[in-house]
């Protein structure tokens, strides 16, 4: 079987990481399904981001392995690593668009610095992926001028402008009112199910998890990792571990 057609995309094994000698969570495995939105859940201070930052290469690993269709990612350099890199697109909490460019020129910016492609070209494909997260009209727009909602979805677009394998989202939903939310979510499913992107998201709102996860990855401060992976309805069928149960039923912990 050949990388490509393998079920999963990522694989991570005995992931540690520390600072400065306190361990966010130690020797954990899982795999990430091609095609498919995987969730990474758990309560505050469990390591969410840090473990999407660590997939991403922000955050280096005190011990583990992490390949992306069979190809080790975190020892890797140069060429080899830029080769990967290309592979996925990052959404951050903020948004991460630079304040004083416009949305148009943000989402050239990745086509700028990674393509030879003409300049005709690439205003084309910031006009296509601008109007495919429903910014058709906004491309002149500055940052300032739009709403949080509109920021995230700029900064999808800027994510989506290589065309990437692979879609990382932290925190898509942070700082957005329940309306914005709802339509955010509902923009993630409809890309994974037009594109067949593979998704991973951060996120610990039920009402996200429940509209867009189809696998989930909970994690947990007290135990230093995984205590949860499966389909979302999998991991919500569990009783004899009240973590989970009281996390997806709302339970104070006593």
């Amino acid at each position: 079987m050949s990388a490509h057609t393998s079920t999963n995309v990522i694989e991570a094994r005995n992931l540690t990481v520390e600072f400065s000698g306190l361990r966010v969570f130690e020797h954990i495995n899982f795999d990430v399904p091609r095609g498919k939105i995987s969730v990474i859940l758990g309560g505050s201070g469990c390591g969410k981001s840090t473990l999407l930052r660590t997939l991403t290469g922000l955050v280096e690993p005190k011990e583990g392995s992490v390949r992306y269709d069979g190809e080790e990612f975190l020892g890797s350099v140069g060429e080899e690593r830029r080769h990967i890199l290309r592979k996925f697109g990052i959404l951050f909490q903020s948004g991460g668009l630079f304040a004083s460019m416009t949305l148009a020129e943000n989402v050239a910016l990745p086509l700028l610095e990674n393509t030879r492609l003409s300049e005709e070209r690439i205003s084309e494909i910031v006009a296509m992926k601008l109007s495919s997260v429903g910014l058709g009209k906004f491309q002149g727009y500055i940052p300032a001028e739009i709403s949080g909602g509109m920021k995230k979805r700029a900064g999808i677009a800027r994510a989506m402008a290589l065309d990437p394998e692979i879609l990382f989202f932290d925190e898509p939903s942070a700082g957005l009112d329940p309306i914005s939310s709802a339509s955010l979510d509902k923009l993630i499913r409809e890309l994974n199910s037009a594109l067949g992107t593979t998704m991973i998201v951060v996120t610990h709102e039920l009402q996200s998890i429940d509209d867009i996860a189809d696998y989930v990855i909970m994690l947990d401060k007290g135990a230093r990792g995984i205590i949860a992976h499966g389909t979302l309805a999998e991991v919500k069928a569990i009783t004899h571990d009240e973590r989970v149960y009281n996390f997806f039923h709302r339970v104070a912990s006593a």
